[in-house]
């Protein structure tokens, strides 16, 4: 089980100074109840993989910006990217899953 304070400090290493409070906290409920649904399904999702995750989503819908980044954060997104499309998840249904969690 991911707990919150787990998540926000492994954000920490992927983004600089405060830019954590621009990122809405329904990201990080989406992505806590993705990660319990992946992991009913059998697929392994770590605090990691959930933190690049909700990067990924914060980075997408322009809460963050390139300069809020560090190095990892930018590799980071890269590998968010490469697990949505090894699970199947689209765009399309990833924005559907942060309406259904707001």
């Amino acid at each position: 089980m991911i707990k919150f304070g787990e998540l926000t400090e492994a954000l920490t290493g992927y983004i600089c100074n405060d830019a954590q409070d621009d990122i809405p906290y329904d990201y990080y409920r989406c992505v806590f109840k993705t990660v319990i649904q992946l992991n009913n399904d059998g697929e392994h999702c770590d605090i990691n993989q959930a933190a690049s995750i909700v990067l990924y989503l914060a980075f997408n819908d322009d809460h963050l910006n390139p300069s809020q980044l560090t190095a990892n954060g930018l590799a980071a997104l890269d590998h968010a990217e490469k697990f949505l499309q090894k699970i199947g998840a689209s765009t399309d249904e990833i924005d559907e899953q942060l309406i259904r969690c707001r």
